[in-house]
């Protein structure tokens, strides 16, 4: 029990130690961020009470003429912003032009490799894998092709692939433009002299090794530079000038000299506006508070914070744009459509604290603060309830009625208790209430992918999207690795139960497992699960050979998804769900053949999972391989051997930066153990069964799949809670 109390504070205090290092890295640029959004916040609302005499905007058609009662001479920002960004303007792109020098030695490195491996005694099977780790970008064939044809063609092409890159990145390549510079490439080698695999090799040397060379920082410093170097731009007007005539759409300009002519602005409310300071700070209060307790993650994410406040501002900007054309339009400004969004986004209960910050504000704007402040509230936070994690576009059609419906009820409730209008009256401006709702569903269901992309946050109904078969990057696992597509379906099964039993996203982690051993696709046949009737290749290969392209799978599978342009959680699934265990059978294998290796050297390069999600993932991986091997497919012999590969990634540390409690293992371990025996347990039972003591070493997979679960006679394993024993079903 002590060394069990003492596991448990170790773990706490590395858990500490990790929220704090993520804390320190982001904390700055979320405090910049927080406080910079407050501050707009509060200065949108408190224009409210600087004081225009001519109540004219920019845009606005002036209704008299403004004549300046006095001579001044004033410096005008708007010809000098005119006037520096014409200067900046003219500034053109910078570029790096040693990038393509460093490129270009890139491939001459890679054909001399190439041609080391040419001159190497080592099997075929052999240079064509250590050549697909020097460029993975190339086929098989096109490897063949390097590694088969006679010199002068392979130097024809390397010499050709360099040339066409150095041409390519001397015209300059931006990250737009990346893809019209490959499209070149692969044009510019159809054309040269080399048959169609050469001329394919050529087209992916180039590709593979094409960068942007834009200076963005550069460029960004010269035209500051040039903007800065614009002197300050003087204008005189005189006294009994006309500054804007009558039906003359005003413009910034005009107003400029307005405001230097003493014509705008004569007094200013301080303490109103010091007020309005007061409430946006103590809403932000709330509403960090709320942050730091329950959701850190989003209050160290710059950009979840910066659409947050994002979302605010413009809705905001819309009501004080709005509101003074027609005072009716403030039941019209969609309230509800920020914290519905923010609450599809990111979480439920900041979506209600949002729902009441946005009511307040709006109707501090339109000088009505009590009747919006609740129609914003209750409205908002129904809908933020309602909105958590759905999954098809249809449902924001409920929420909207939902939504409208609350406004409706509170706008006329409100009305009827105060009597200050008719029933006509009442009705109309709640039938304006029901169009706001409808509007906010239609507005935040439209955005919801858009910011989904922005703030890199997966939304269920993109979860749904991507789990769909027709999926174009899992129709090639399914199509290249057959044998890794149905790993992957039925690990998914596993993720999801055990998911839905410690209350992670179970979506995510059915998502997560489809697309977790994608990086299989680019060399499937080294896989065990894919070799069918063609042997273990890795028979041909050295173990640290064997090592590196296990590794390459995580990393490639990354790469694709980046390709494919999949969301950072799945991403981060993809390249935790091997965390940092060892590849056992090929390091043993590396210690029978005399290497001198170390066990380190046969990780998996990690990082070990930080999310609920990525942990279940990796436990489901490796139970589902694991468990196809098992000779004793009884229901203990089953629930023991899941017991015991959760009991193996606990002992090796690969569970401690994520969420996963010691009672979320409990109940993982049971619905796993669930689904296992569901499809793996055999129909009959013989009473006399015996399960078998576990090998020490014994590899699972022998494509050394990862953690095995294999526990050596001296280990000693961390005594996790067990789940209560059940009786044996009986035999059928």
């Amino acid at each position: 029990m002590r060394e069990r109390g003492s596991f448990a504070i170790e773990r706490l205090r590395r858990r500490g130690r990790i929220f704090a290092r993520d804390l320190r890295l982001g904390h700055l640029r979320s405090a910049a961020v927080t406080l910079i959004l407050a501050l707009a916040t509060a200065l949108v609302v408190a224009q409210n009470f600087l004081p225009n005499r001519l109540n004219l905007r920019a845009g606005d058609v002036s209704s008299q003429d403004v004549v300046s009662q006095q001579s001044v001479r004033f410096e005008s920002q708007t010809k000098r912003d005119e006037a520096r960004a014409a200067a900046a303007a003219q500034v053109p792109d910078q570029f790096d032009s040693s990038i393509s020098t460093q490129q270009r030695q890139a491939i001459d490195s890679l054909a001399t490799k190439v041609a080391d491996l040419r001159q190497s005694t080592s099997s075929g099977p052999d240079r064509s894998a250590q050549l697909s780790l020097l460029e993975p970008q190339l086929s098989d064939a096109q490897r063949q092709y390097l590694l088969q044809a006679d010199e002068g063609t392979v130097a024809t092409i390397f010499k050709s692939a360099g040339d066409i890159l150095q041409q390519l990145e001397s015209n300059g390549i931006k990250a737009d433009t990346l893809k019209s510079a490959q499209d070149s490439a692969q044009t510019r080698a159809a054309a040269l002299h080399l048959d169609a695999t050469g001329a394919s090799a050529v087209a992916t040397l180039v590709r593979a090794h094409l960068k942007t060379n834009f200076l963005q920082a550069e460029t960004t410093v010269k035209r500051q530079q040039a903007s800065d170097a614009v002197t300050p731009v003087f204008v005189n007007v005189a006294q009994g000038q006309t500054i804007i005539r009558y039906g003359d759409l005003v413009t910034p300009f005009q107003l400029e000299e307005a405001q230097a002519g003493g014509l705008l602005a004569p007094r200013t409310d301080w303490a109103r506006i010091l007020a309005v300071f007061m409430l946006v700070i103590i809403l932000f209060a709330v509403a960090l508070g709320y942050l730091m307790q329950f959701r850190p993650a989003i209050l160290r994410d710059p950009r979840q914070l910066g659409t947050l406040g994002g979302l605010m501002l413009v809705l905001l900007v819309v009501a004080k744009l709005a509101i003074p054309l027609n005072p009716i339009a403030q039941y019209l400004v969609p309230m509800a459509a920020v914290p519905l969004l923010v609450a599809a986004l990111m979480d439920t209960g900041l979506g209600i604290i949002v729902a009441l910050a946005v009511g307040l504000l709006t109707g501090i704007i339109a000088d009505n603060v009590l009747p919006l402040t609740l129609v914003g509230f209750l409205g908002g936070a129904i809908g933020s309830i309602y909105v958590h994690r759905l999954e098809r576009l249809g449902q924001w059609v409920t929420a909207g009625i939902l939504v409208a419906g609350a406004q409706f009820v509170t706008l006329v409730s409100l009305s009827l208790i105060e009597r200050h209008q008719t029933l006509d009256e009442i009705l109309s401006i709640g039938g304006l209430a029901l169009i706001s709702g409808l509007l906010s569903a239609l507005i935040a269901g439209g955005a919801l992918t858009f910011l989904g992309e922005i703030t890199q946050v997966i939304t269920p109904i993109k979860l749904m999207e991507l789990m769909t078969p027709n999926n174009p990057l899992l129709k090639r696992l399914m199509m290249s690795a057959p044998g890794t597509y149905n790993h992957s379906i039925v690990a998914a099964n596993l993720a999801e139960a055990a998911a839905e039993a410690v209350g992670a996203n179970p979506v995510l982690a059915r998502v997560g497992c489809y697309f977790h051993d994608i990086g299989k696709i680019r060399r499937p046949h080294f896989f065990v699960e894919n070799q069918a009737d063609i042997g273990n290749i890795h028979e041909n290969l050295s173990p640290t050979t064997s090592s590196d392209i296990l590794n390459a799978h995580v990393t490639e599978g990354v790469e694709l998804l980046k390709q494919y342009h999949f969301p950072t959680a799945i991403r981060e699934i993809v390249q935790q769900h091997q965390g940092t265990t060892v590849k056992r059978f090929f390091y043993r294998q590396a210690l029978e053949q005399g290497l001198d290796v170390r066990e380190d050297d046969f990780r998996y390069p990690g990082p070990r999972p930080r999310s609920k999600e990525a942990a279940i993932v990796m436990i489901a991986d490796t139970v589902e391989a694991s468990a196809r091997t098992l000779k004793d497919r009884s229901t203990e012999g089953i629930r023991d051997h899941v017991h015991r590969m959760i009991q193996g990634f606990t002992r090796d540390g690969q569970l401690d930066e994520c969420d996963l409690s010691f009672r979320d293992l409990r109940l993982v371990e049971e619905a796993m153990a669930n689904m296992v025996v569901s499809i793996y347990h055999a129909r009959i039972e013989y009473p006399a069964a015996v399960a078998e003591t576990p090998i020490a070493g014994a590899a699972v997979d022998t494509a050394g799949g990862g953690h095995d679960g294999t526990l050596d006679a001296e280990d000693r394993t961390i005594p996790l809670p067990r789940p209560s024993t059940r009786p044996r079903p009986s035999t059928s």
